[in-house]
């Protein structure tokens, strides 16, 4: 019979896959509000500024979801806690928005 999780470690666990769901609204958010707010021409690079953090968003809670149901799992079943490759993964896609947002905002200010 395996032995009980501690709630600590169940909590824990919780408490990362809640913040994986604030960074996926977050993302979600701030496209939304660049699609909707934002006059980025051209319309193709406004298009991407807009819909890669709403996908990306969406991704982040999956990852968030498939990572936490891994280490609760692993902590289960009393192994060793799997590798954490989705930060590596979040953190390019966050830098690569950051460079799409650079891009769009030095062509909207030599636009005018």
């Amino acid at each position: 019979m395996a032995e009980p999780v501690d709630p600590r470690v169940a909590l824990a666990n919780e408490r990362t896959l809640l913040s994986w769901i604030r960074l996926a609204l977050a993302l979600v958010g701030a496209g939304t509000t660049i699609g909707t707010v934002a006059d980025i021409q051209p319309v193709w690079l406004h298009l991407l500024v807009a819909v890669v953090p709403v996908v990306l968003g969406l991704v982040a809670a999956l990852l968030g979801y498939t990572r936490w149901q891994r280490v609760d799992d692993a902590v289960r079943a009393g192994v060793t806690l799997p590798a954490d490759r989705e930060l590596r993964l979040v953190a390019v896609a966050v830098a690569s928005i950051a460079v799409i947002a650079g891009a769009a905002c030095v062509v909207g200010i030599f636009s005018r």
